[in-house]
């Protein structure tokens, strides 16, 4: 009965699938992303959509329980690895040194 139910769920998704472009347009559109020039806004398509490439692949993990949580799109899925871990998630170092 479960894997009927993920099968079925599977076929819908499937079915109502967007395409990149409208993947992305949506995706814009809801955390109002705007781009100064058509080539950056071409290489946060193409970066967003390796990261969704990457969230339907650990998704598809989840769904057979091979690992416990999902994962989404947010406001930063544009964002390389290194654009986000350079972000510093908008933390402050506390513990950084002055050098005198």
């Amino acid at each position: 009965m479960l894997k009927f139910a993920i099968l079925l769920l599977a076929a819908i998704a499937m079915a109502s699938a967007l395409t990149d472009q409208e993947k992305f347009s949506e995706f814009k559109t809801k955390f109002n992303k705007n781009y100064g020039t058509p080539e950056e806004e071409q290489h946060r398509l193409e970066v967003f959509l390796e990261n969704s490439k990457k969230i339907d692949a650990h998704n598809e993990k989840f769904a057979k329980g091979e690992v416990s949580y999902s994962q989404g799109l947010n406001q930063f899925s544009d964002l390389t690895a290194e654009e986000w871990k350079n972000r510093n998630h908008g933390l402050k170092n506390t513990n950084a040194k002055t050098v005198v």
